[in-house]
């Protein structure tokens, strides 16, 4: 459809002189995709369909405590008492069509788009309108067939309740709508499985972590923005951040969220309270950067998030190979702003050892910058510049280390042609970055995983893990990679603990769903399995192609009964891996003797063969 939205009739005798009720719900608003060939083909079956389904609808929205309140054509409207509610409804009806539609030809399939809203409703007697419901139907049109398009209202209020991949649209024009409306996405992808862990049941909710004891100041860094006209310089103004946070990140006074949460905000428009709602942090840092020949120029504010206020702002001059004295200055001036107290040996200690070469860091540059686009050619794009970068200045650290986990990621992916000889490689990566540094967190949490998981040297293992931690407070795959291990030795507690931690310090970025995982498995390890299933859950929502995520989604489904839901996670474990088998993954899992079996168990209930 959507035109204007539907109008439904009123009684007859409902007069225009019926008092008008103002009140707060979420509105949803579905229409039928391709609506208008489907009658082409086949009027009357499909005006039969279109009834049963709408029918079925509403009866899952009354379920869901929402009340239909306009039917027209193809589209229906419904309120909600809670946005909660309203995403968790449209998700069910998105699941409950796709198994549907899995049984029918293409050219019969009836495919809907939702847009959610949150806004006052005004009601008439049996008439409900408003602007609320005229953006939700605009926002309805804005969704992908089998998606949801949500305005900024719904997402504040869902983003931390609700799994899910939410994709940013920023701010949108719509058709009769006076003011742009910030929206945000649900790919139809993720709606066909979040349905929760049975069929046709509304996901869980996501739990808050809780972040309440944790009283240090906490900090995003935006990427930087170049100021030329020519955007091909972005990958330096935006990577040049890296060492800041990194700096930042290594002092215990202070929380700093990674560069991969904060590099979705690299192209849209700079809204300083709005990184603060999303990040959950009391300060924002942006700035610009230009280049001109051998001069560097970087302009930079510091502001509260809460208010947007601008605590201090200032311009920093040199030429480009006063770089990195120019990061480490801005480093500093952060740090004190925000922590006065903070002592002169601890900011000294933070500031890494910087690169020999200017060329290499060049090529480090582009390489992050193509690596948190987390597709394959990304990576592979990425491997082969750190590669060079390391080739050209041996003793750069941070390189072997990004080359180490960029290697990681592509191994997750499942992108590996040879998995064997790829661990070798980021173990001889990592080895070499603490090499050059001891002092490189990052090197030290990969070195001590590989010796954790491929070798079940769980002491030395520790012993690098705790050493990255502390010297890496900030650093989200130290915590991850500590959590892993803790939860093989049985120390669950602690791996709960250091999985939120990573949460907490990469909330939205690419490598999300690496720490989601870990959270889950966390739960799984400690018995909690209904938590497990919701973390798994969001993970998977966020990469739905890491199978080490999904096997701990379907022992943690089968653990709480939910046989049926495990079998559909289980077919598409199979079909990204079609090799997999129970003996093969006994003899490599590091999950000790009986929670191990257990867990192999749980598999094989799910379908896998032996």
């Amino acid at each position: 459809m959507p035109p204007e939205a539907p109008k439904p009739q009123a009684k007859p005798g409902a007069g225009s002189r019926q008092r008008i009720e103002r009140r707060l719900a979420a509105v949803l608003y579905a229409d039928i995709v391709d609506f208008t060939a489907l009658m082409q083909r086949a009027e009357e079956g499909t005006h039969r369909r279109v009834g049963t389904e709408l029918q079925r609808m509403a009866r899952k929205i009354e379920r869901a405590h929402g009340r239909p309140f306009g039917i027209a054509g193809d589209a229906l409207m419904a309120e909600f008492p809670s946005p909660a509610e309203a995403l968790r409804c449209a998700l069910a009806i998105h699941a409950s069509a796709a198994r549907r539609n899995a049984k029918l030809p293409a050219d019969e399939r009836m495919v809907f788009r939702i847009g959610l809203n949150l806004g006052e409703i005004m009601v008439q007697g049996d008439r409900t309108g408003g602007t609320a419901v005229n953006v939700a139907a605009r926002l309805q049109a804005l969704a992908e067939p089998g998606g949801i398009c949500l305005s900024a209202a719904v997402f504040d209020q869902v983003r931390r309740t609700v799994p899910a991949a939410y994709q940013d649209l920023g701010e949108q024009r719509l058709k009769n709508v006076r003011d742009p409306v910030a929206a945000y996405v649900l790919p139809a992808a993720a709606c066909g499985f979040l349905d929760g862990a049975s069929p046709g049941a509304p996901a869980p909710a996501r739990p808050v972590l809780d972040t309440s004891g944790d009283y240090r100041p906490s900090l995003a860094v935006l990427p930087f923005r170049t100021l030329q006209p020519d955007q091909a310089d972005a990958y330096f103004a935006e990577g040049i951040i890296d060492d800041i946070i990194r700096a930042l990140g290594g002092l215990q006074d202070l929380l700093v969220i990674s560069r991969s949460s904060t590099a979705g905000f690299a192209r849209q428009p700079l809204d300083v309270r709005r990184v603060g709602r999303e990040l959950d942090v009391r300060y924002v840092l942006h700035g610009s950067v230009r280049r001109s020949g051998d001069l560097l120029r970087i302009a930079v504010e510091l502001c509260a998030a809460v208010s947007g206020e601008v605590i201090w702002a200032d311009r920093f001059d040199g030429r480009l190979a006063d770089l990195f004295d120019l990061q480490d200055r801005i480093a500093s001036r952060v740090a004190t702003a925000i922590s006065p107290q903070l002592r002169e040996q601890e900011l000294e200690r933070a500031l890494r050892k910087h690169p020999g070469s200017m060329t290499a860091y060049d090529l480090t540059l582009q390489a992050l910058g193509l690596s948190h686009r987390m597709d394959r050619d990304g990576l592979q794009q990425a491997i082969a510049l750190l590669e060079q970068a390391c080739s050209l200045d041996p003793g750069y650290a941070q390189g072997f280390s990004s080359l180490a986990l960029t290697r990681i990621w592509l191994l997750g992916q499942g992108w590996s042609q040879d998995e064997a000889a790829d661990h070798d490689l980021v173990a001889k990566a990592a080895q070499q970055a603490i090499e050059q540094d001891r002092n490189n967190a990052l090197g030290l949490a990969i070195y001590g995983h590989q010796k954790s998981f491929l070798l079940k040297d769980y002491a030395t293992a520790s012993v690098a893990l705790e050493h990255a931690i502390n010297i890496g407070p900030s650093c989200a795959w130290a915590w991850f990679l500590s959590s892993i291990t803790c939860g093989y030795i049985g120390d669950t507690a602690t791996a709960i603990i250091r999985a939120e931690k990573a949460v907490r310090l990469s909330p939205i970025g690419a490598d999300a769903f690496w720490f989601e995982h870990c959270l889950a498995q966390s739960y799984y390890l400690s018995d909690r399995f209904e938590d497990a299933v919701s973390w798994g859950q969001m993970s998977h929502a966020h990469n739905g192609a890491n199978t080490a995520n999904l096997r701990c989604l379907i022992a943690s489904l089968v653990a709480t009964g939910r046989l049926e839901a495990a079998r559909l996670i289980a077919d598409q474990h199979r079909r990204i891996a079609p090799d997999f088998t129970l003996t093969v993954f006994l003899r490599r899992t590091p999950l000790p003797g009986a929670v191990g079996e257990l867990f192999a168990q749980r598999l094989q209930q799910a379908g896998f063969p032996a």
